[in-house]
Order: structure tokens, then sequence, then C-alpha cells
């Protein structure tokens, strides 16, 4: 029997998602959280199958039980919520696991079995976080910084005579603004690269030189080209972590 499998990372501002048939991603992007349950249905019932697992990470628990409430009801869909009916097991020296949010387990619970130790996870989304794992696979800590698009709309909103309500661009047209929307954009973009940059080489002098980096997340890939000592990106971690727990505990 043919699998299949839809992988639902929420976080806090957008959710990602990708859908898996017989282990290979056929789809994959962002989605607005109230179209989850449509979206659901509509994989649910093509290709001729009337079954669907649904496994779900999430920091937004409202969010989360809105899903469970639209899912459950959908015959033929099985749910699988990180946190609820699915534990996320790492090894950590963490002083409070609980308060560590499905999002880092699970990307840590996929890097551990995915990717050369020791190992630095760096995901960029509302918040930044970077995730140190030893060689060991133990998870021993990390940071949380306000992600690039929260600071640059949070610099318009804080500052009267800025722009309001910017979106992150992919790239800045130069590496010195010549208005003042440019210098915010060029200041973000330039700013975070060299900030991942600087605390990549500290990781490094901490835990050693053979120390690798994954970064994911929406904002990875515009922080990639501005930032030098990232090696390996992958916006599809999330996901991939998220059947690598199912196929280990659900299948």
């Amino acid at each position: 029997m043919i699998k299949r499998i839809l992988a639902i990372d929420i976080g806090n501002t957008a959710a990602t998602v990708g859908f898996y048939e017989g282990g290979h991603l056929l789809d994959f992007g962002s989605i607005y959280y109230n179209d989850i349950p449509k979206y659901a249905i509509k994989k649910l019932k093509s290709g001729g199958y009337n079954y669907l697992d649904v496994i779900i990470s999430s920091v937004f628990p409202k969010i989360t039980d809105f899903l469970k409430k639209e899912l459950r009801c959908v015959n033929g869909v099985k749910l699988w919520v990180c946190g609820g009916n699915l534990t996320v097991k790492i090894r950590h020296n963490y002083s409070d696991y609980n308060s560590l949010g499905c999002d880092r387990k699970v990307n840590i619970y996929g890097a551990v079995r995915m990717y050369k130790l020791p190992l630095l996870i760096i995901d960029y989304g509302t918040a930044i976080t970077f995730d140190y794992v030893d060689a060991k696979g133990v998870f021993k800590g990390g940071m949380i910084i306000p992600g690039p698009e929260t600071s640059l709309r949070a610099l318009g909103q804080r500052a009267a005579l800025l722009p309001k309500n910017l979106r992150l661009p992919s790239k800045t047209g130069s590496f010195l603004g010549r208005n003042t929307r440019e210098c915010m954009e060029s200041g973000i973009l330039e700013g975070y690269g060299a900030m991942t940059d600087e605390l990549i080489q500290r990781f490094r002098q901490q835990y050693g030189k053979n120390l690798r980096v994954l970064a994911t997340g929406g904002f990875a890939g515009h922080i990639r080209p501005y930032a030098r000592n990232i090696q390996i990106v992958d916006p599809q971690h999330s996901v991939k972590s998220l059947l690598a727990l199912w196929r280990e505990h659900c299948a």
C-alpha cells in the first residue's frame, strides 16, 4: 500500500506543508492557516485514494486546536500531533525540555538522522533559532533572535518617518542604499548576514572548527547570499524531519 503523508509545520506567521506519496515529495510550499483543511481534503481525494496521514508540528496552540477540530472529523484522515499523540524524543541537556518549541525539537530530530554531526541548525522565521547538536547527537542548547522580517517591520513601526509594513526582499539592489527603503533593506540583509557569519565563528570557537551549518526556514534563502559560513540550505528540512518522525513512529 502506497503511503500518503501530509506534513504540516505551523509557525507563528505562516504554515509550511509537504505532501508525500510513497516517500516522494510531490508538493511543497507555504499556505494560509485557514486553507489547510481544504488542502488536506483535496490531497485526500486526489489520486483515487481514500486515506491520508497528517502529521503536525506547531508553535501556535490556537491553530493546532483549529486543525485538530477540522481534520479529526474527516473520514480517511489519521492525525498525528507532535507533543500530543506523537512524542518527539531527542537527546538533550536542556534544563526545561517541555518549554522547547516543537519546531526546534523536530528540526533537531531530523538533523541527527540526516546530517553528519556536530551541527548548528539555523532556522530563519519570525524568530531565528540557533541550535547546537554535538558529535554524539545531543542537543546542547541554542539562541533565539528576532527574525529579519520581524526586525524590518518593527523598525518601520517604531520610527515615525520610516516606511511601514515592509516585506523582506530576496536581495538588495546595492550595498549602499540610495533611499530610505533601500537603506533599510540593505541594513537588514547585510546586517543579518554579518551577524550569522560572526555567530557561526563564535560557535566554532566554542565547539570546534568541524561544526557544520544547516540553514532552514522561510527566510534562509534571503540571508544565504549575505552569509559566507552557511554550508547547507534546505527550506524543506522541517517537512523532511516530520516525514522521518512519521516513518519511525507512525508507519
